[in-house]
Order: C-alpha cells, then structure tokens, then sequence
C-alpha cells in the first residue's frame, strides 16, 4: 500500500492505496493475457490453440482433460501429450495527460503434461498437468502507477485425474482438480525513501471438472458441454521491504500477509458439424462466473499497528464469450486450423487498475497439426491477441486508457496409438 507520513510525525502512518496481495490476479485476472475471459489460460494444447479453444464438443485427445473431459472416451487407445504455451503480451496506459507507458517484454510458459488411454472400448482414464490461471504482468520500475505494481506473477498448477465412459453415441467424463498456486507481486512505496516491497505466498485448493458428448448425428453432428468448478483459494505467505527508512522500520517490517480468493466456475457448451467428411467445424460459449470478484482483500494477522491490511474493490461481471474453429483433414497425416475468439471484459471501468488490467479483447488463430504413421505428432497453433481501448476512471494518477496486443504459441508433441486417420 502507498503509505503517506503526516507532516511532522513520520511514525504515524495511514494507509492511501492498499498493497493489494493481487493474488486473485492470477485466478481472476491470468487468463487476460492468455486468451480467456477474466483470467482463464484457455491455450493448453497446440491443437486448441490452433482452433482458438473452439473444440468442446468434437475434442477426441488427452487435451480434453482440460477442454471437455468426455473426449478421452475413444476406445481402447493410448494418447500422450507434452505441450507449452508461449505467452508474449504487451500492455500500454496512457493517462489523462497523453503519457504513454507499457509494460516490459518477458514470455510467460504455462506448460501442460496429458495421457489417457482405453481400459475397455467404453472406459477410459487419464491424467493432465496443468495451468489454467496465471500472470505475467511487468511494468517499467519506476512508472506512474508504481504504488499499485511494478510486476506481478501468478500461477495455478492444476493436476486433474480423470475417468470417462461411453454409451452408444453418448461420452460422459469426470475429473478431480487439485491445485497449486503461487504469486510473486512487487510494488513500491513512497516514504522520504522510495521502500520496495515484496510479497510471496502459495496455497492448495480443491473442485472438480464434468462433460459430455453426444453424436446427435453420426459423422456430422456433435453437441458437447463440460463445467470447471470453482476453486478456493486461501494464500498465505512473507512480505519483505528492502530501504525503510528508521522511522518507519516498526511498521514496515517483514511479516505474514493473507488473502483469499475464489477462481470463476466456467460452463461452456459446444456445437460441432462436418459439412464434408474431411472438415470439422466447432462453434463454443462459455461462461465464466467472474462476479466471484468482489475485491482484493490483505490482511496482516502481526501488524501492531492496524495500518496495513487492505481491501481493493473490483466489481467484476460475469462473461460469455465465442469461439469459433475449424480443422481441415489435407492427408492422414496433416491437418490444417484456424478459428476467432471474442472474449468481453468482466472488470468495469471504476475499479480498472494495472494490476489487473483489462479490455475486451479479439484473438485470431491458425494452426497445424502431423502425425506419423508411427504415431508420433507435433501441433502448432498460433493467436494474434487484439486488446481494444478500454478507458478506467479510477483517481488520477491511474485514470487513464489501456490497451495493447498480444502473441501466443502453442507447441505439443504427443504419442498416440493407433494413430487417428480419420476425423
């Protein structure tokens, strides 16, 4: 938090901005520069990637631990998978008076493990490693809106078992979400010195993941839903400042900070058609239930002086976004995507701060994907990330536009026996 001395008494403090944990930025606010609404990483696979997530109801490989767990049910098949997802973003505020300033360039890497195979023709299991919330926000050291954040990281490890059965035309499937979640978040504070302050915490929560496909149509219509529940999270860890000036150094001493969040519920629903044999198309909604956000919410359990704990109003609305994909069968072996994301904000323009900061936001996506005879596969998928102008109206200095543009790759190797052949 900015902390502002009183004229003549530097030992009294009050707090003037808190020193928000930001913890949920990476449950509620990761996902924003990955592609999903709020903060959702929607990129786990190089094949979804490709296909700008648009693949709930026809996905058929061990990515659908995390897209739509029903689509492991494939019969008697072995499917692995190692991917990353590569995450460049670039983020600009200009402020009331025209001054521009954007964040520094760093890659972010979620990276995603899969393997399911077929017990029997109608049982199947698998297990997926992933991260499906997580930040990389790094602002310029000594910007205007330093008091807030200079750089934020977050992210969420999410093991997920799951099991999944197939009856006729009808795919079902389960999974258990156990999740890890780390956060690093420095800012700085002004005193008569500028005192740098970083916090450090990480924490475990539980929920659960459902789906289902349904061939309404053989060979040309399928229809598919799957929810990701919400996970609480409760962070508790060590604030440490570096350049406390003595009057301040009671206060302003490394000691314990808490906070608590809860990651949206996600539902999506998906319409899947082949036009033609060797053509697939997927048109997906889903909805994220971001009004879980109401604020950022610090406590300091050690602090005598009952100046430092926090809370943050953030306000934010749940969401529906739209994906649409496709995947063009050229050979056995190769496959061509493409597809479009739109993707609406949930934080409004009152509460729109850098450390989650925010706009509604497009993403185009091409991808390829080769299989050999073998077995043996590589998928790329790329996504041109377009983050529209979106003005907050919090007090100056941090009124002020937000904007900017982002790049994502998607790279997965994978081992699948016997090979797909057909779509």
């Amino acid at each position: 938090m900015k902390f502002c001395a009183r004229v003549g008494n530097l030992t009294k403090l009050r707090p003037c901005r808190g020193f928000a944990v930001l913890a949920a930025l990476g449950t509620v606010a990761f996902s924003r520069f990955a592609g999903a609404a709020g903060t959702a990483l929607d990129v786990q696979s190089g094949r979804g990637t490709g296909m700008a997530a648009a693949v709930t109801a026809m996905i058929d490989d061990s990515s659908a631990i995390f897209y739509n767990p029903a689509g492991i049910a494939q019969g008697k098949i072995v499917d692995a998978q190692v991917g990353d997802s590569l995450v460049a973003p670039s983020v600009k505020f200009t402020d009331t008076q025209g001054q521009s300033t954007s964040t520094l360039f760093k890659i972010a890497a979620p990276f995603q493990i899969y393997e399911s195979g077929g017990i029997t023709e109608h049982l199947s299991v698998g297990i997926g490693v992933f991260t499906p919330f997580g930040l990389t926000v790094p602002w310029p050291s000594g910007w205007e809106g330093k008091s807030v954040v200079t750089e934020a990281n977050l992210a969420t490890y999410d093991f997920n078992p799951t099991v999944a059965y197939r009856i006729g035309p009808l795919r079902v499937g389960v999974g258990l979400q156990l999740v890890r979640a780390t956060v690093d978040l420095k800012r700085k504070i002004d005193t008569p010195a500028e005192v740098s302050a970083e916090l450090g915490a990480d924490t475990w929560g539980a929920g659960f993941n459902i789906g289902a496909q349904l061939e309404a149509v053989a060979k040309y219509l399928s229809l598919g839903i799957a929810y990701r529940s919400a996970v609480a999270l409760d962070f508790t860890g060590n604030v440490h400042f570096d350049n406390v000036p003595p009057p301040f150094q009671a206060t302003l001493r490394d000691q314990l900070a808490t906070t608590s969040l809860t990651s949206p519920d996600v539902l999506q629903m998906g319409l899947a058609s082949r036009p033609v044999r060797s053509l697939v198309l997927d048109f997906d909604l889903v909805w994220y239930g971001w009004s879980k956000f109401h604020a950022l919410d610090v406590n300091y359990p050690n602090d005598a002086s009952g100046t430092l704990s926090t809370s943050e109003p953030k306000n934010w609305s749940n969401t529906v976004n739209a994906h649409l994909g496709g995947e063009l069968k050229v050979s056995d072996g190769l496959r061509l995507r493409a597809g479009a994301e739109y993707d609406p904000s949930p934080s409004p323009s009152s509460t729109l701060l850098p450390d989650v900061p925010d706009a509604n936001r497009l993403n185009l996506a091409a991808g390829i994907g080769y299989t050999h005879p073998s077995g043996f596969g590589l998928d790329l998928g790329y996504q041109l990330l377009v983050l529209f102008s979106k003005t907050s109206t919090v007090s100056p200095p941090l009124a002020g536009t937000y904007g900017g543009v982002g790049n994502i790759i998607g790279i997965s190797v994978g081992y699948r026996t016997p090979p797909r052949t057909t779509l």
